[in-house]
């Protein structure tokens, strides 16, 4: 008999006292279903991917979530390919990364051969001008609501707001490339908040 747990702990689910892994499908098709609804990037798929695997599936807190957000924002590469291979990392290893990542990019890469194929003679159409108009402002709209979300859960703390207020700073008063505003954050963090608990991940996800 299936009994999960009241709080499912990393990758794990429990079935009559014991854990079991994650299925490879599940992963798949969680990350699947993301990279095929949501328009705009790593940082507006943040809130979907939150929403995925803290609050529907429950397989990480919302703090690992955060964290491991934090660190696939830093690093160079996709946000929304970087978040999959640390997620499916933490679940199964090197197989649940390739698969968390195929299934985050096998969307988009679909869905641009289609365009490329079918759509690109009619990019000047009037209508798919609309079309592309009103999907920027859509994107516009999912990165602000991002904002909210991550702002509302982070910006509780005098640290993290004097952080957020120097970063925003540098880049939209200053005119610094956002490169620099972002290490100068990752800096900064380091040094005024690396008092504060840290997640593990499991050795064996």
């Amino acid at each position: 008999t299936y009994m999960p747990a009241q709080k499912k702990k990393n990758c794990s689910y429990k079935i009559d006292g014991l854990p079991e892994k994650i299925s490879l499908f599940k992963i798949f098709w969680t990350f699947f279903r993301v990279g095929l609804f949501t328009f705009g990037g790593g940082l507006a798929m943040g809130t979907v991917i939150r929403y995925e695997l803290v609050s529907k599936n429950e397989w990480v807190t919302d703090d690992e979530f955060m964290s491991e957000f934090a660190t696939a924002t830093v690093v160079p590469g996709s946000i929304a390919v970087n978040i999959a291979y640390l997620q499916g990392c933490r679940f199964r290893g090197k197989i649940g990364a390739a698969t968390a990542v195929s299934g985050t990019i096998l969307p988009s890469f679909i869905t641009i051969l289609a365009i490329v194929y079918f759509g690109l003679p009619y990019f000047n159409h009037p209508k798919v001008v609309a079309f592309f108009r009103g999907s920027s402002l859509a994107v516009a709209g999912q990165l602000l609501f991002t904002g909210f979300i991550f702002g509302k859960k982070l910006l509780v703390k005098w640290r993290n707001i004097i952080i957020c207020l120097i970063s925003l700073f540098m880049a939209a008063v200053v005119g610094l490339h956002p490169i620099w505003s972002l290490i100068t954050a990752a800096v900064l963090g380091y040094l005024l908040l690396s008092k504060n608990n840290h997640t593990s991940v499991d050795p064996d996800c």
